[in-house]
């Protein structure tokens, strides 16, 4: 199993010698992608350890301070150098302009279902789902009845997995050469039938709730313009196990997968997270 970490400042080599790559950047805001930043980490790390650049969702803005990023050429000189993008249109300008730069599927875009809150649900612990019929009369009058109705079986399972697992989505991603992907490392069962070219990427203890370009908004100090005061604040705990760093809620899950479960979802990936 590869151990990777994220790091946002500069770490001893010899405090990463578990670690066979690290992680440099953010899945979560684009302004907050350093330029110089990022290139003393490659210099720094490029004949020590493996380095993946991680990608937010990015607009024009982002793509710019990409180009500048890989025009630099500092880039070129790495091996097993990788990109995570969060959005098909960096997809789209990295397989345009980098073809031979290695591409992965960022959590952003696996989609999977994680909130923790409705683990009981799926456990068939807590109480059935609402379900509401509307019933139409011949007077073209509607009402509502209310009823209760198990989760079915076949919704657990869409719960299980991610929306990547498609036959067209896997043969696009085989034919422009990505062969990895990224999850998170949700509290119930995660079941995958992707191929084995396909590898996968687990998150762990972190799980990336939800993001917002509303910057501040989480904070309560919305601003119209960035000034960064996400960078100030520190972790805002919610409730049990839930928190929010800059504009990401998070949710902690420190139960690890069991063995089995990480082969069968073609998992030879850990990425330790702290925030």
């Amino acid at each position: 199993m590869n151990k990777v970490k994220i790091i946002d400042k500069i770490i001893p080599t010899e405090d990463l010698k578990d670690i066979n790559r690290i992680y440099i950047g953010n899945d979560y805001c684009e302004k907050n992608l350093n330029k110089s930043k990022i290139i003393s980490f490659i210099e720094y790390y490029k004949n020590q350890k493996a380095i993946t650049l991680l990608l937010p969702f990015m607009t024009n803005f982002g793509i710019k301070l990409l180009a500048d990023i890989l025009g630099e050429g500092v880039v070129s000189e790495l091996e097993n150098f990788e990109i995570v993008f969060n959005d098909w249109g960096t997809f789209y300008y990295l397989r345009k302009y980098y073809p031979i730069i290695n591409l992965v599927v960022g959590r952003l875009l696996t989609k999977q279902r994680k909130d923790p809150r409705i683990d009981n649900t799926l456990k068939k612990q807590d109480t059935p789902v609402d379900v509401f019929d509307v019933l139409v009369d011949y007077q073209d009058k509607t009402k509502t009845m209310r009823k209760y109705q198990e989760i079915p079986n076949s919704l657990i399972d869409l719960y299980y997995r991610h929306s990547l697992e498609t036959p067209d989505i896997i043969n696009f991603l085989l034919e422009n050469n990505v062969h990895r992907i990224e999850i998170d490392n949700l509290v119930w069962k995660m079941i995958s039938e992707i191929p084995a070219e396909i590898k996968v990427s687990l998150y762990y203890p972190y799980i990336l709730m939800s993001v917002t370009r509303y910057c501040g908004l989480l904070h309560g100090k919305y601003n119209n313009v960035c000034n960064k005061d996400c960078l100030e604040n520190k972790i805002i705990n919610l409730e049990e196990g839930f928190c929010v760093k800059g504009n990401a809620v998070y949710f902690k899950n420190e139960k690890m997968p069991a063995g089995i479960d990480l082969k069968t979802n073609n998992i030879d990936r850990i990425i330790y997270q702290t925030l």
